[in-house]
């Protein structure tokens, strides 16, 4: 199930190598987001060959994404005192990542997911807001950034639940291939929705979204086309 996930990053990959030229500068910040997929997923691979556990590989993974995205968050959000708190909260995360690593590495791998999600997801939230507030610009659906956000808030809300179970279902016989089914759910979903994201970034957000005149059927072009307009 594990190689289904990761796998599934693959997709928003091959879009951005595609794609790349058309990308604003958030959206290029976001496309990093792959590689940092791919090289989590290279590293989970030295385990158990070559490392005792792979809990360094899961936080640096966390860690580097709760970088990344404060980075592209602090980048697209408007007003000074929301971009001060993005930044202010995101070395607050790490820090609190980095103390609970030195105290208890096991502990520092739980922390770093746990923070991830709720930063995340509060970060995805600040600007689902922001762009309902605005007045004018193209319908959300085509705005990559509110579907990363879109797909960050299923991720964390999948990846918490999965993660619950461990205090919730003690004993229970599937407790563990129903929190992989979580896990994996919440990982190709996010991906899915990245996808989207990069297939219809531009590099100048448009003023409106032009309807589709030629025709209102999906399959009257070809689908990427169809899901770039």
């Amino acid at each position: 199930m594990i190689l289904i996930m990761q796998g599934s990053t693959l997709v928003p990959m091959v879009v951005v190598w595609l794609r790349r030229r058309h990308f604003s500068a958030p959206v290029r910040l976001l496309s990093w987001y792959v590689y940092l997929s791919l090289l989590a997923s290279a590293a989970g691979h030295l385990y158990p060959a070559y490392l005792p556990n792979n809990y360094w590989g899961i936080i640096g993974f966390n860690t580097a994404k709760i970088a990344l995205f404060g980075a592209l968050y602090y980048s697209v959000l408007k007003t000074g005192p929301l971009r001060r708190l993005v930044r202010t909260t995101t070395v607050i995360a790490l820090a609190g990542c980095a103390i609970a690593c030195l105290y208890d590495i096991r502990l520092g791998m739980t922390v770093s997911r746990v923070v991830q999600c709720a930063v995340l997801a509060a970060f995805a939230v600040a600007y689902l807001e922001q762009t309902m507030s605005r007045s004018m610009g193209p319908l959300c659906t085509h705005d990559p950034l509110w579907l990363t956000s879109v797909g960050q808030l299923l991720y964390s809300a999948g990846t918490v639940t999965a993660f619950s179970f461990d205090i919730l279902t003690v004993g229970y016989t599937n407790q563990v291939v129903v929190q992989y089914l979580f896990i994996v759910g919440a990982g190709v979903l996010f991906n899915a929705f990245l996808t989207l994201a990069f297939l219809r970034a531009r590099r100048v957000a448009p003023s409106g979204v032009a309807p589709l005149t030629q025709s209102t059927n999906p399959f009257a072009v070809a689908p990427v086309e169809y899901l770039a307009r």
